[in-house]
């Protein structure tokens, strides 16, 4: 028999094999326009009959990167459809299909220069990857042991920020980024392998509870996750009070519930401050180039310290999964998040400060490095996966499209007037879309998000 350990191990192991299934594509999508800048200009130029003026530019590679939130945004009302109707499992098995097909299709865009279709192909992929996304976090929440369920959480994060790193090295000269047709190809053969996998992995054993499926393929699920000498009535007798608790409100879930219950309104409430301190990510991951060398970074230079980036926020989420079932919560999560938004300030003052004396630069982009290793530690796992912490399962999903949906709003009307915003007043542009929105968010989490370390649910 294997030891409590080895059983801890080997569900840490399939889990990350999961996220990998997710959150390969995710991360390198969200990461590989940012460093082969200049190719993908030549790509569009080329595409468009080679009198590209910048104005067509901007309006194209706007429309490139941030259709991807708008698919993402779309995607995450999806997410009651398929992952509460047809199961985790067979909803991520539909969505990470979809992003097979897209994946396909970026590869050819790029290959038969297509600009559209390589739009098409990234509203396709994000459109399945907000369902993926929510199922993964299903999975990791539901599966595991309470006393793992941080650290589970936490391979969803991890393995985004190691495939940032992978999509941002890609796209350097000295890899695949003058390459864009080997570039893009290079996600296909791990978006089928997301689509395998889930042949061999179970329904969450929580999920087959609440749905009411044969009691031999619930045991079989708990075993499966959690070894097959589990103690299988134990595991699952708190899902059975959750569920129990649960009959006595509603018969049917409704997104109104959220704001007419007053404990779900509070989830509401401190998932969505939570998340508010995950929207300057994107901004940064998109154009963190491009700022550096408008602060007199060399352009080489720029992109490495964007690669740095990615690998502090790696190395980061690394270590604060380790910590987290042993620290809590609240320990991690607050800290780093003011330190955080104390980052993007010191930032902003770096940047104006180069404009007066050179050196600052350098401070500048320790700063940006320092944003990316705190939101790594204790920022974005935990923004990510704290609502379903806080939700019973009849709400789980309906809860994740709220939060989410919130957040992809403030993501896409930052990232569309950051640079229009940053091209008028400069970095000071950061201190308003990100600075005092997060603090205020701060504000209230501080006061009213509670401990979830160790705890089910019912006592939450």
């Amino acid at each position: 028999q294997m030891t409590t350990t080895a059983h801890s191990v080997r569900l840490i192991g399939v889990l990350f094999c999961l996220a990998v299934a997710v959150n390969w594509q995710y991360g390198f999508s969200s990461t590989y326009l940012n460093t082969p800048v200049d190719q993908f200009k030549d790509y569009l130029n080329v595409s468009l009959g080679g009198y590209m003026s910048e104005g067509t530019y901007n309006l194209w590679w706007d429309l490139i990167q941030n259709i991807w939130f708008v698919g993402f945004f779309l995607g995450i009302f999806l997410n009651p459809v398929l992952n509460d109707r047809l199961g985790r499992r067979y909803g991520m098995m539909i969505a990470n299909s979809f992003i097979l097909v897209a994946a396909v299709l970026q590869w050819l865009a790029v290959w038969l220069h297509v600009p559209i279709l390589l739009i098409i192909g990234r509203a396709i992929a994000s459109t399945f990857t907000a369902v993926a996304f929510q199922s993964l976090v299903l999975y990791l929440q539901e599966s595991p042991p309470t006393h793992i369920r941080g650290t589970a959480s936490f391979l969803s994060e991890i393995s985004f920020a190691l495939f940032t790193v992978e999509g941002t090295m890609l796209g350097t000269d000295e890899l695949l980024g003058n390459n864009l047709t080997w570039l893009v190809a290079s996600v296909i053969p791990i978006c089928a392998f997301s689509v395998v996998i889930l042949f061999f992995v179970p329904e969450t054993s929580k999920f087959l509870l609440m749905s009411g499926a044969d009691r031999s393929v619930v045991e079989h699920s708990v075993r499966f996750f959690h070894g097959a000498d589990a103690n299988v009535p134990t595991i699952l007798k708190e899902t059975e009070i959750e569920i129990a608790e649960e009959s006595n409100s509603s018969t049917c879930s409704s997104i109104f519930d959220l704001f007419r219950i007053p404990h779900l309104r509070k989830a509401l409430m401190i998932s969505v401050c939570c998340l508010q301190n995950c929207v300057a990510l994107w901004t940064f991951i998109y154009n963190s180039t491009m700022f550096l060398e408008d602060i007199n970074i060399d352009s080489g230079f720029a992109k490495w310290a964007a690669t740095a980036m990615c690998v502090a926020y790696f190395v980061c989420t690394i270590i604060g999964g380790s910590v987290v079932d042993r620290w809590g919560r609240r320990k991690i999560l607050l800290p780093f998040s003011y330190m955080n938004v104390t980052c993007i300030a010191v930032f902003t003052l770096f940047s104006q400060l180069q404009k007066a004396q050179d050196f600052w630069k350098y401070f500048g982009v320790a700063t940006l490095i320092l944003f990316a290793g705190s939101y790594g530690f204790g920022v974005g796992a935990i923004s990510w996966f704290i609502s379903s912490e806080l939700t019973p399962i009849k709400y789980r999903t309906l809860m994740q499209s709220a939060c989410y949906g919130i957040n992809t709003v403030c993501v896409v009307i930052s990232t569309f007037v950051v640079l229009p915003f940053y091209f008028w007043i400069g970095s000071y542009c950061f201190l308003i879309l990100y600075c005092i929105p997060s603090s205020i968010g701060l504000i209230y989490i501080t006061r009213n998000l509670p401990e979830t370390r160790g705890r089910e649910i019912h006592e939450i």
